[in-house]
């Protein structure tokens, strides 16, 4: 069952599900869901449109995008750039001919070079197979030599020339610093000369290079962006993407493989051998930032330097033998330590001869990392996948919190940079420098000085508007920051104090000092301060502490700025998610600007047969004692132990695999010393189950959660294997939690969860600022579109306002602040079925698996409730209040349920 949105409205395209037959190439024979689901997205790429694709866990999810994306850019790849006039030749007064020789003259050459990259691309794979045939590496792939890899180990050695922390000079003028020549750079200032030449090349910049003619003629080409939350989730999806066999385009066409590029942050992909050993991102970012700006002999050496031709050679060898085949992180890091290469930096040459590029989530949804990877989205397919995490990511990478302890910290090592090096700073510097001085100055006192509780709301204005700091253009000084690179350098001169302070008279660093992380906190503080410049009603600032420490917090409520420069670039937006209701919400809070005819909704049923799946609530346990988990009734001490006889009573009924999922670990925990609890004699609720099913609990340590996961499954499948013998209906059981590890991103297909049980509705905590904020908003905006709409329909029937009745006013007011009331309600509710929809969406993992699904409280029960279910295990419930399906009934239907699977 498929709805379709476009379906619904009547605006359904030509070419809509019921489109002519398309060879998709998928490489198995695809379900007729996976079918429609690549119609869909086909027909919505063609249109230009925005797609919410939802397709559960299980059904292919991944090759539906894959093959239905693959089949659109090959139909139309360059098609329009070889078909339009191309010619500079446009004068009327030419003749037709000339023009039209002109344009094919530059056609020819266009192809040409699209043959010449098939050819390298080719001749790349023939070696590589050679290679792998022949079990030895070939020298022609620049592997590094011993000289350089003593420079790697030689670069990461202190030295005591400091000259590489002061800034540029700074014009004032231009708001730009100065080259030595003192002319304005206007980009890539303050790095060396060797990287700046990288980085122009790479960005296309660098004038009268052939390479870049080339690149030219890449530019215009429509890509895909596929973007997804984790490394192990877009590893997962490069996985799928060596599967179908692409079909030739009009440009490529002896050409089968796409040429595809993965891009992540340098913690995946550097390869020098001591920054590469780093935990911290920031740590890494700032070392790979000091060693660029060390002298010649001490920088890394695995950034090319393109002034010589060797390094050229290799740049551009490394990016073909990159898109020669469908590579992952893993992959480009070893071509990159093979050849010498820093996969980093050189892997954005591939970006523009690409296809398909793989990113994680923040390079996609940050503008700043876009444009240091000279990404341009227009005209671009954009697809996010495990798109129900998208509200929340964007929220979380546009919130951020600054300490007491981080501005005391940025405001020490300021001071003594400035203290440093004055007399060699110009006019212009001297003066950004002691602004932003004070502006830490006036942040700490603030904070010093601040009356309030956790929570208190922090008005934007009592920050910025304090002693002065009014009178200073914060978003100079953000420029200034941004330009003169003046946070590393300050960064990297307080590492370097400190790293020289510890270092011995035998020259060995204290073992503390080589552990030490460098934050970059001066840019943390930048970035708090330019975030208070947003619009109050885009986010809110709060002030919390704790024992040790006092906080500004800054909180995002409107995501959907953030993501309109994407949206309103890109040819096509995809959001796609194996659970993607209640989708109401991405309309409202991530679209609202988007016309509704231009959004189209896709839902698609499950792959397995309907009998495959049984799904029942549960509203009263065993001794008839009501289950409903709401907060001002989670007693533990009664509804827990009416809770362990339900799970104790499903253990009778459900074989091999349970997983249980709570709302929060703390229930879970105190649930589990519940049914600990020894009472009258009797065994207790907690061994009952033991006895039945091995019982397994989620760690809140997630770097443990591996090894739980491995005994479960390995319990399970030892019980296996003696039932083969024995038939004993036993098993093991799972205690999860909704949000935890375990519920986002394992799937339980097969044994590992033949039912799936959710304790409760978990709902976030209604009196934390962040929720109170969140609804707040969502209220207020509920409340002026509200107020808006009914009054532009009064306006309509009185042409005088002043004509308005009054009992008319207040009737708008009433309606304006139910309006409100219902979306703040609406809201909370989503937050917490996106959570319930997470979770139980894992045990269904192909068209012959089957299980059953469990939901433990009354209020599953309420149609609200419900139809925020995703429709293909909406479809399937039965409720449990009704006389014949109490307990006692659900548990003979889910006994039933099994009996004819087996």
């Amino acid at each position: 069952m498929i709805i379709d949105s476009a379906q619904k409205t009547g605006i359904m395209a030509e070419k809509g599900i019921d489109s002519p037959y398309r060879d998709f190439h998928h490489p198995y024979t695809p379900y007729k869901i996976q079918l429609d689901f690549m119609n869909a997205l086909y027909d919505t790429i063609e249109e230009g449109k925005i797609g919410i694709f939802e397709s559960p866990t299980g059904t292919g999810k991944s090759l539906s995008l894959i093959c239905g994306a693959m089949k659109w850019l090959r139909d139309h790849q360059s098609i329009s750039q070889l078909n339009q006039p191309q010619s500079a030749v446009q004068d009327d007064t030419e003749p037709a001919w000339v023009r039209e020789y002109h344009d094919n003259m530059l056609k020819e050459k266009r192809l040409r070079k699209y043959k010449e990259l098939e050819a390298r691309i080719r001749r790349v794979r023939e070696i590589e197979q050679q290679e792998k045939a022949n079990a030895q590496t070939k020298n022609w792939l620049g592997l590094p030599d011993e000289n350089r890899r003593k420079r790697a180990n030689a670069a990461d050695k202190n030295h005591d020339d400091v000259s590489r922390f002061i800034v540029d000079d700074w014009d004032s003028d231009s708001e730009d610093v100065k080259s030595k020549k003192g002319s304005s750079t206007k980009e890539y200032n303050n790095i060396s000369s060797e990287v700046q030449e990288l980085l122009k090349k790479l960005s296309g910049q660098t004038e009268g290079n052939s390479e870049d003619e080339e690149l030219e003629d890449f530019d215009e080409e429509v890509k895909i962006f596929y973007a997804s939350r984790t490394h192990s989730q877009l590893t997962q999806f490069v996985q799928q993407l060596r599967l179908p066999t692409y079909p030739p385009s009009e440009l490529y066409q002896s050409e089968t493989n796409l040429r595809h590029v993965p891009l992540s942050s340098r913690k995946q992909l550097c390869i020098h051998p001591t920054v590469s050993r780093l935990r911290d991102l920031n740590t890494i970012n700032d070392k790979c930032t000091e060693l660029q700006q060390n002298p010649i002999d001490k920088r890394c050496p695995y950034l090319m330097n393109e002034r010589e031709v060797d390094d050229r050679v290799k740049t551009r060898h490394f990016r073909d033998r990159v898109l020669s085949d469908i590579r992952d992180i893993e992959d480009m890091s070893e071509i990159g330590s093979s050849m010498g290469v820093c996969p980093y930096y050189a892997g954005r040459g591939a970006i523009e001869l690409s296809e398909v590029v793989t990113l994680p989530y923040p390079l996609l949804l940050q503008s700043s990392y876009r444009k240091a990877l000279s990404i341009s989205l227009k005209n671009q397919i954009v697809i996010i996948d495990e798109a129900h995490n998208l509200l929340d990511a964007i929220t979380s990478l546009f919130s951020m919190a600054i300490s007491y302890s981080d501005i005391v910290k940025s405001k020490s090592c300021v001071e003594a940079y400035l203290a440093k090096f004055s007399k060699r700073l110009n006019g212009g510097n001297k003066v950004y420098i002691s602004q932003i001085i004070k502006l830490l100055k006036v942040l700490e006192l603030f904070l010093v000085g601040f009356k309030g509780s956790n929570g208190t709301e922090v008005s934007q204005n009592d920050v910025l508007l304090k002693d002065g700091v009014d009178t200073i253009n914060i978003f100079k000084i953000e420029n200034y920051v941004e330009k003169s690179k003046l946070a590393r350098k300050v960064e990297s001169y307080a590492t370097h104090l400190i790293e020289s302070a510890a270092v011995d008279d035998k020259g060995n660093k204290s073992r503390a000092t080589k552990s030490t992380a460098s934050v970059p906190v001066l840019s943390k503080v930048m970035s708090f301060l330019m975030a208070l410049t947003n619009p109050s009603n885009e986010g809110k600032v709060f002030f919390e502490q704790t024992n040790t420490d006092r906080f500004l917090k800054y909180l995002l409520l409107d995501p959907s700025f953030h993501f309109r420069s994407i949206v309103e670039e890109a040819r096509c937006v995809i959001l796609a998610g194996g659970t993607m209701e209640p989708v109401g919400d991405y309309m409202r809070y991530l679209l609202p600007y988007v016309p509704a005819e231009r959004i189209r909704t896709l839902s698609c049923d499950h792959v397995i047969p309907r009998e495959n799946l049984g799904v029942w609530t549960i509203a009263t346990g065993p001794t008839g004692a009501d289950l409903t988990f709401t907060f001002d009734r989670q007693r533990v001490d009664t509804i827990g132990q009416e809770l362990g006889r339900t799970i104790a009573n499903l253990t009778f009924v459900i074989p091999d695999g349970m997983v249980v999922f709570f709302p929060s670990y703390k229930y879970m925990e105190e649930v589990s010393l519940c049914w600990k609890e020894v009472r009258n004699g009797s065994m207790s609720i907690w061994d009952q189950i033991n006895q039945r099913k091995t019982i397994f609990q989620e760690p809140r340590d997630s770097a443990q959660v591996d090894s739980i996961l491995s005994s479960y499954s390995q319990a399970l499948s030892d019980i296996l294997a003696q039932q083969q013998y024995h038939r004993k209906a036993v098993g093991a059981i799972l205690l999860a939690v909704v949000g935890g590890k375990m519920s986002e991103g394992i799937n339980f297909s097969d044994h590992l969860a033949r039912g799936i049980v959710m304790v409760g509705l978990p709902f976030p905590n209604a009196r934390s600022a962040d929720m109170v904020a969140k609804r707040r908003y969502v209220e207020n905006t509920a409340y002026d579109e509200t107020k808006r709409r009914e009054l532009a329909l009064l306006q309509e029937q009185y042409a005088d306002e002043t004509a308005i009745p009054p009992s008319r006013m207040i009737g708008i007011e009433d309606s304006c602040k139910k309006a409100g009331e219902k979306a703040s309600r609406e809201y909370y509710e989503n937050v917490c079925m996106r959570s319930v929809n997470q979770s139980i969406g894992r045990g269904i993992r192909h068209a012959k698996d089957y299980a059953v699904i469990l939901f433990v409280d009354s209020r599953f029960e309420q149609e609200r409730i419900q139809i925020k279910l995703p429709k293909w295990i909406r479809d399937r419930i039965t409720n449990g209040n009704s006389e014949d399906t109490k307990i006692g009934s659900v548990l003979r239907s889910v006994r039933e349920f099994f009996k004819e699977k087996n």
